[in-house]
């Protein structure tokens, strides 16, 4: 499996603070089955992380795994907050794209206050931009109006779920939600946002089987949703049939 969204950097975000705690959280995603994991730490206003330092820690954290006989190969992206976009220029901005291919990972807010997100999504896919949203299943603008985030898949971007959502880590609602925009075919891919081996683990898989009763089927579509569209994803190239 290829896992698009994933906070394995330590010493960087909210993700693993030592060495040996990313190291674990990427053995626990090998064993899972994944063998592609794509480095995402926040870039926000918050951690202030310069994007530019990205390669040179994704390719330090490789050389660990490729040592202890990890087998993942690791990829460099970013999870990008709307605010901090203005002060990435074009170079920061390639850097963070998911694995060096066209696409942006945008988080999508947590916060009910962000009424004009998808405004400024539009304009961004209007200047060109390859836009992939991050865990939209939990942000509060799209539960209430479900057809703003409908409207911006009509424009070309596409949806990446989290699995933990999809098993109820983060409540009810967005569970719910996760099965509407599986339902509806609005999902184009499923990645863990891992923060941790324990409290935030890895693993895409299990999460199929746990929407098997509201979704009966769905785990039919898990190659799709965890290796072939994340694939395309990668590559930039159209994505496959469903």
């Amino acid at each position: 499996m290829i896992d698009l969204h994933c906070h394995v950097l330590p010493g960087v975000d909210d993700g693993p603070r030592e060495l040996s705690a990313a190291l674990a959280l990427a053995r626990a995603a090998a064993e899972a089955g994944a063998t592609v994991l794509v480095a995402t730490p926040h870039i926000d206003l918050r951690w202030r992380l310069e994007p530019l330092q990205l390669p040179a820690r994704v390719a330090a954290l490789q050389r660990e795994l490729d040592e202890r006989g990890i087998a993942l190969q690791l990829r460099v992206g970013g999870e990008i907050a709307l605010p901090r976009l203005p002060d990435l220029d074009e170079q920061e901005l390639d850097t963070v794209r998911l694995g060096g291919g066209p696409y942006l990972l945008l988080e999508c807010p947590l916060e009910p206050a962000s009424w004009d997100f998808d405004v400024a999504l539009m304009r961004l896919r209007e200047r060109g931009e390859s836009i992939l949203l991050a865990h939209p299943e939990r942000c509060p603008l799209f539960q209430r109006e479900p057809q703003r985030l409908a409207q911006l898949v009509r424009a070309g971007l596409l949806c990446s779920i989290t699995a933990g959502s999809m098993w109820g880590q983060f409540g009810s609602l967005a569970r719910a939600f996760c099965a509407r925009l599986l339902h509806d075919g609005l999902v184009h891919d499923v990645a863990s946002d891992a923060h941790d081996a324990r409290r935030r683990p890895p693993g895409l898989g299990e999460a199929f089987a746990s929407m098997e009763r509201e979704l009966p089927g769905i785990s039919a579509q898990r190659r799709w949703l965890t290796q072939l569209a994340p694939e395309a994803i990668l590559n930039g190239t159209p994505l496959p049939p469903r």
